[in-house]
């Protein structure tokens, strides 16, 4: 069925919505942004704002429903640099290539970090107060699963590597990396980035052995 012109400004104003918070959210995170502020981004008053969300939690789900489409952020640059450069990459430019990208958003947009609003937990109480703060970590989880079953899928990585334990693995350095930067009071480096993407995926088959046998002994150990 064709849409009337009033569905399609319809569709139009939640889309200048949705992107103005985004915009405002990956820039502040959520604590400061206010409804008035996402909707003055937009250019609607408050009141549309409402016409379209009940509250800023629908508001924040439907940006994480609408973010969900775009994932595979990492992959599809790794993508891109191997049809260019028309040669498959190594494990090496594969970690650096993720790591200059995320550096660069951590370095463009300090207030960002790692997806701020997702990797940077804000307050616990907030976290509690909007499960969409979950889901937007687990999306970034997701993410870096992606990235490693991209490693494993051109024999990059060992095949033992789980890939969704690395992937919370590598999301909690790279979440420690920019906290302990800012207590330490020193900007975080793209070693630091790099290291995580490559050092947690690259542990040989014996150490994999060892940790699925500890596992196990703890698993018999409760029962």
């Amino acid at each position: 069925m064709k849409k009337n012109k009033f569905q399609i400004k319809r569709e139009q104003t939640f889309e200048r919505f949705i992107e103005a918070g985004l915009n405002l959210l990956i820039d502040r995170a959520y604590d400061p942004v206010s409804v008035e502020e996402i909707s003055r981004a937009a250019g609607y008053s408050k009141g549309a704002f409402y016409v379209h969300f009940d509250n800023m939690e629908d508001f924040l789900q439907h940006i994480f429903e609408n973010h969900q489409m775009k994932k595979q952020i990492i992959i599809g640059y790794l993508n891109e640099i191997e049809r260019t450069s028309a040669k498959p990459l190594t494990l090496h430019d594969a970690a650096k290539h993720a790591a200059e990208l995320l550096y660069s958003y951590y370095k463009n947009k300090p207030s960002w970090d790692i997806t701020s609003f997702a990797m940077n937990m804000p307050t616990f109480k907030v976290v509690q107060k909007c499960k969409a703060y979950v889901g937007l970590y687990e999306l970034w989880v997701e993410e870096n699963t992606s990235y490693i079953n991209w490693l494993k899928e051109r024999k990059l990585v060992d095949d033992s590597i789980d890939p969704e334990y690395t992937a919370k693995i590598i999301c909690a350095v790279l979440d420690g990396i920019i906290k302990q930067s800012r207590v330490l009071g020193h900007p975080a480096t793209f070693r630091s980035f790099f290291d995580a993407l490559s050092v947690f995926v690259s542990f040989n088959r014996e150490y994999a052995k060892l940790r699925n046998l500890k596992s196990f002994s703890e698993s018999e150990e409760h029962q």
